[in-house]
């Protein structure tokens, strides 16, 4: 093999690393979501983006990312934030989404555009809609989605989303030589070898990043997945539980539940098996097999956990320990309570007190809101919980003690014990660790809703309302008293608020309805 030959095959090689994406794949473009010409953008950005009104499911993309990730992506980045090589300047609106559908390719590549994205502090949210494919080098892309303030000083937190159907995946990296009967020196070997072990550091590195709140954008739990994932195969993100422990928001959910003790007992298995069993520190260590196991390795150890209690697993003079769940609606909120969680082993056991402020009746249907992007995903925590503990008892033991009678008044007992912490977790804790995303409750189609709802001749004020509301959650600040008494000004900040993707659509067809009315 001549040099020049194995200069190609060995970049040919690189461009594989952690790259499962076929060697067919397209080389990515980046859409920009605009009505303006290509002549037009093409003067902005130098020829490196498409122009195009996108529509449907990226209807709120900003940009759009599709196809291989390749060498000379970065570049791209460069142009849209004008970077210079010294200086760089954001021409995207606040809040800007990057919407991402690719199989993946080079990772190398894909981390030094995370890098650059940080350097610069672009505002760049990102997001994988429902069908779409983000995997393995793409992974990278979508995780360091993030929000920027600006003001003093930068403030940047993790801000990315997926749709309940989006396949989200990560692997371990791999380098792939031709197997074509050449043989391959010591140095050259070494040199491929050299470079993966490059971008396997930076790929720790990476793992290592927190936003400015200290949520990792790469979690300890996604990237062990990633690590023991063989490089043939690919780890999704497809579950209750990969959401929870990667820190991936999954936006076009709806929170229906039933209040009931179902809902009480999903809600601290959850607790536990996301924590690491062990919140009374006096009962470690954890019941985990490690502390990064998957949810496949910690539910039969959970199993076990649980079955301890049984009466079928007591020993003989065994201490007793009560096990029971209760839920109860209280003071304006529901209380519940799961007790009887050994997790420090045969001699010690935790109870789990819930407190959802919500006001519904046991045994009703209740929705806990709605997760439509990823700042409503990230800003709402709906569910508190206390952890105690109960000390061992025999059959000669006297009665618990009064304030384990019911979860509320266990609730106000821990209350006063200022060392005891109260924990909060987001929404999507209310479903089973083992539910699959695709399987959780959706949000209805706005626009359908809204194009049914037209048909059946809704009225000029329902139209208003409608329309009114969407300028009011874009920031609207009303001047009329019919606005200001309906939606009041709290948190407005403009009179003039951008308006676009889904929203924008939604307020085409209802500007439309009362025009069919004439309102």
């Amino acid at each position: 093999m001549t040099l020049s030959i194995f200069r190609n095959t060995l970049t040919s090689a690189l461009l594989t690393l952690v790259g499962l994406a076929s060697t067919s794949a397209t080389a990515a473009t980046i859409t920009l979501n605009t009505t303006a010409s290509q002549t037009e953008i093409d003067v902005e950005y130098s020829g490196q983006i498409l122009a195009k009104e996108l529509t449907g499911k990226y209807a709120s993309c900003t940009l759009l990312y599709e196809g291989g990730v390749q060498r000379g992506d970065l570049q791209k980045f460069h142009v849209l934030f004008g970077y210079d090589g010294e200086s760089y300047y954001n021409s995207l609106p606040d809040g800007a989404r990057l919407c991402l559908n690719s199989p993946g390719g080079n990772l190398y590549e894909s981390l030094v555009i995370v890098d650059f994205l940080r350097a610069a502090f672009a505002d760049l949210q990102t997001y994988v809609a429902d069908g779409d494919l983000c995997a393995s080098a793409c992974s990278n892309l979508f995780l360091s989605g993030a929000h920027t303030f600006e003001g003093e000083s930068y403030e940047t937190i993790a801000m990315r989303a997926i749709a309940p159907t989006a396949r989200l995946g990560v692997h371990a990296p791999r380098i792939v030589l031709p197997d074509d009967g050449e043989t391959y020196d010591a140095e050259e070997v070494a040199a491929v070898y050299d470079e993966a072990i490059r971008d396997s550091s930076l790929l720790f590195e990476f793992a290592q990043m927190v936003d400015d709140e200290g949520t990792p954008y790469l979690t300890p739990y996604l990237y062990a997945r990633s690590i023991e994932t063989p490089p043939h195969d690919m780890y999704y993100v497809d579950t209750v539980a990969d959401a929870v422990f990667s820190k991936v928001p999954v936006t076009g959910i709806s929170y229906d539940v039933t209040l009931d003790r179902k809902l009480i007992d999903t809600i601290c298995d959850n607790v536990f098996l996301l924590d690491d069993g062990a919140f009374n520190w006096a009962f470690a260590p954890t019941w985990k097999p490690h502390p990064l196991a998957s949810l496949a390795e910690i539910w039969p150890s959970f199993l076990e956990v649980l079955a301890i209690e049984t009466e079928a697993n007591r020993f003989e003079n065994a201490p007793i320990f009560t096990s029971e769940v209760k839920i109860e609606h209280v003071d304006g909120g529901i209380y519940g309570y799961r007790r009887g969680y050994r997790t420090g082993g045969p001699y010690a056991a935790e109870d789990c007190v819930v407190h959802l402020p919500y006001a519904g009746q046991v045994g009703s249907p209740e929705n806990f809101g709605q997760a439509r992007d990823a700042w409503e995903a990230y800003n709402v925590s709906l569910i508190e919980v206390r952890i105690g503990s109960q000390s061992p008892r025999s059959e000669y033991s006297g009665p618990e003690e009064d304030h384990v009678s019911s979860p509320y008044t266990y609730w106000r007992h821990l209350n006063l014990d200022e060392e005891n912490t109260v924990h909060s977790y987001p929404p999507i804790m209310l479903f089973p660790m083992g539910r699959r995303l695709s399987e959780l409750p959706r949000i209805p189609d706005p626009v359908a809703e809204t194009e049914d709802a037209r048909t059946e001749a809704l009225t000029c004020d329902d139209l208003w309302y409608h329309r009114n509301r969407i300028f009011h959650e874009n920031g609207y600040c009303f001047g009329s008293a019919r606005g200001i008494n309906t939606f009041g000004n709290d948190n407005c900040f403009t009179k003039s608020p951008e308006i676009t993707g889904r929203d924008a659509e939604l307020l085409a067809i209802i500007k439309q309805g009362e025009k069919e009315l004439g309102c």
